[in-house]
């Protein structure tokens, strides 16, 4: 359908060329650089290592106008996060960053693709790095604090998005298959072999709301849970808040986030608060505490995590240190205790 869709227009796009503008193409890109050392205790069972690694990022963008009026955006990105092993899975990272045909009038964005929509994988708190990130999320081995829910962020498919003005959007997201990148080429092989069938998720952010310097966070996210002989208990689901407020030189902000697996009982609420203050222009640290609880029955203990951030502006290159203790590593038994250090480079050009 394309092809001759494409072939067809070609003529007419050729003459009416003369008569509109070019549409903007931008190529930009990121670089990463990080060492990381986690000490472990005895009790949490985990290795101690020092480790470095790396991600690098192209972004390929488009925008212009339609000939109906309204506008769009398109593009896709290359990113290459280090692994230490080949798979199909790594070579399907590559390209499920950042995919989207956008269809744009005044305030309202109608988005098809992959990882462009706002998510509540995106930074909660307001402080100089993101504690998930830096911490959470398999960064260090056995942590239980981890994203919300089952965000469907990095499956494709399609939404829309709302600007209201004064910092504050609106979304909805919907895909078809959890979990599927896309990879199918036209739509081909889509059957997600983990049973997992569609998701959504909503969500309403403000940022620097006014200009009061005060920000929030609002989600919910639902992941059918299918096999094919019979359905489990319940969806995966998530749902989590946030407010944040900064006016220099200080910050706070406080997060809550809950996910309800498919088994009853087994729930995960991690509390988040940080107190950032600004040095000086260039350099900001905050302090980070947070508090997850695993309601399954095999936890005894709160996993505890106090981080210290620095982040230091060099112009186009910024560094970001942080140290970390994690107690009760996996909130699974008391003494489980893990020192973590991380030291990144980052820039975008």
């Amino acid at each position: 359908m394309t092809k001759k869709l494409l072939a067809t227009s070609a003529l007419f796009s050729t003459l009416a060329l003369a008569g509109t503008s070019l549409a903007q193409t931008t190529i930009t890109g990121s670089l990463d650089l990080t060492l990381r050392n986690t000490n472990h205790s005895a009790g949490s069972g985990a290795l101690s290592e020092t480790s470095m690694g790396r991600e690098s990022q192209i972004n390929i963008a488009n925008k212009g106008k339609l000939n109906n009026g309204l506008d769009y955006a398109a593009g896709f990105s290359l990113e290459f996060d280090a692994r230490q092993t080949e798979s199909a899975a790594v070579d399907r990272s590559i390209s499920n960053e950042g995919v989207y045909i956008n269809l744009i009038s005044g305030g309202t964005t109608f988005h098809a693709g992959i990882d462009w929509m706002q998510n509540a994988k995106q930074d909660l708190l307001g402080s100089v790095g993101d504690i998930i990130d830096e911490v959470g999320a398999g960064v260090v081995s056995g942590v239980k604090l981890n994203y919300l829910g089952s965000s469907p962020k990095e499956s494709i498919g399609g939404g829309i998005l709302h600007n209201f003005g004064n910092g504050i959007t609106a979304s909805a997201l919907y895909v078809p298959n959890d979990g599927n990148t896309g990879v199918g080429n036209n739509g081909e092989g889509t059957i997600n072999s983990t049973g997992s069938n569609s998701a959504y998720e909503v969500g309403i952010r403000g940022a620097n709301v006014a200009n009061s310097g005060i920000s929030f966070d609002l989600w919910r996210n639902d992941k059918e849970s299918v096999t094919p002989s019979s359905r489990t208990v319940r969806d995966t689901q998530g749902t989590a808040a946030a407010i944040n407020y900064s006016k220099a030189p200080f910050g706070i902000g406080f997060a809550h986030q809950k996910t309800e697996t498919a088994v009853v009982g087994s729930d995960t609420k991690s509390k988040m608060g940080h107190v950032s203050y600004a040095i000086d222009k260039n350099l900001t640290a905050s302090l980070v505490y947070v508090k997850t609880d695993d309601t399954t029955s095999t936890s005894t203990a709160d996993e505890k995590i106090k981080s210290l951030m620095l982040g230091y502006n060099f112009g186009p290159v910024g560094l970001l240190v942080t140290a970390s203790r994690i107690e009760n590593i996996g909130a699974l038994s008391a003494g489980g205790d893990v020192d973590a250090l991380g030291i990144s480079l980052n820039t975008k050009f």
